[in-house]
């Protein structure tokens, strides 16, 4: 099943330049990681050119030269770029280096995603993520030239760095709602998915970022914790515009086992044809994506039950 959405051929951890300066990099694998005012580095990033219309996917991979403690995001995209999609990966293969992909080429457990107009993220104060030495990073790009012209770009991801001791409550990242049984009708209506995010073990989470995710159609979500004997927990209730995808912090929301989340997305389809679950901005998608510690292993979709 074809799931999810949802960057220089060199991994930027290794490399020089800045982002005021992305050609300009340094080759010598023992350069230090470029800093801006700002504290970001460059994380991973990749070049990439698309034909007048085009869509498709590249895959940049990176092997973590170091321990890393990660507690702000800024993601690199450049006009074309319509999400991106960070996992861990542990594959040995491809090298290193940035190459045509699926949309399925993921790893199993995702830590950091952005779509269109995404702005920076910062995880809260405690919170954030570790990158292990040695560890494999795999960042699926989704592009599309929506232009008469060829379309070139480079795209990736900052991160901000944090000590250990900054960041004791290590975070993931899971996209919860409908796949292959996302059917959109023509006019206005609401589509629905239930998942259970916390089935890996039987600690309770703690939810503190939520975004959502859509394609042109969607129009409103609502994110609903569903807990047996108790009233239900409205995570998000909020408009949906495909130009603003971006996580918002929330003050930390307690998921139990046994909680499913129920996912709703409202679309006004004036398209005249029935849509379906698919990566293309033509087709859609119907995901809350929502950020939580502490890590847990959970397969990035939870779609179903």
């Amino acid at each position: 099943m074809r799931i999810l959405l949802s960057l220089c051929a060199c991994a930027a951890i290794a490399c020089g330049g800045s982002p005021a300066n992305p050609g300009d990099d340094d080759d010598s694998p023992d350069a230090p990681p470029a800093v801006d005012p700002e504290g970001f580095q460059k994380l991973m990033e990749g070049d990439w050119q698309l034909g007048p219309g085009e869509e498709g996917y590249f895959c940049v991979y990176v092997t973590v030269p170091r321990d890393l403690y990660v507690k702000s995001f800024r993601p690199l995209t450049p006009p074309g770029t319509h999400h991106t999609v960070l996992t861990r990966y542990t594959g040995a293969s491809p090298a290193d280096g940035t190459v045509r992909c699926s949309v399925g080429t993921n790893g199993q457990s995702m830590i950091y995603g952005s779509g269109v107009g995404a702005p920076d993220f910062s995880f809260p104060e405690g919170v954030g993520l570790h990158l292990a030495q040695g560890e494999r990073l795999l960042l699926n790009l989704h592009l599309y030239n929506a232009t008469d012209n060829t379309l070139t770009g480079r795209s990736g991801t900052l991160f901000k760095e944090a000590t250990a001791a900054e960041v004791p409550n290590l975070a993931e990242l899971v996209l919860a709602g409908p796949t292959v049984t996302l059917t959109v009708p023509q006019g206005t209506t609401t589509q629905r998915g239930n998942c259970q995010i916390n089935n890996v073990t039987s600690t309770p989470i703690q939810v503190f970022a939520l975004s959502q995710h859509m394609h042109k159609l969607g129009t409103h979500m609502k994110s609903t914790i569903k807990r047996s004997g108790s009233a239900d927990i409205v995570l998000q209730d909020v408009p949906y515009n495909f130009e603003e995808q971006a996580f918002h912090l929330v003050s930390p929301i307690e998921l139990r086992p046994g909680d499913t989340l129920l996912t709703e997305c409202t679309y006004n389809n004036t398209t005249g044809r029935i849509v379906r679950f698919g990566e293309s901005s033509d087709d859609e998608m119907c995901f809350t994506d929502i950020f939580y510690y502490p890590a847990q292993g959970a397969n990035y979709i939870c779609s179903g039950l």
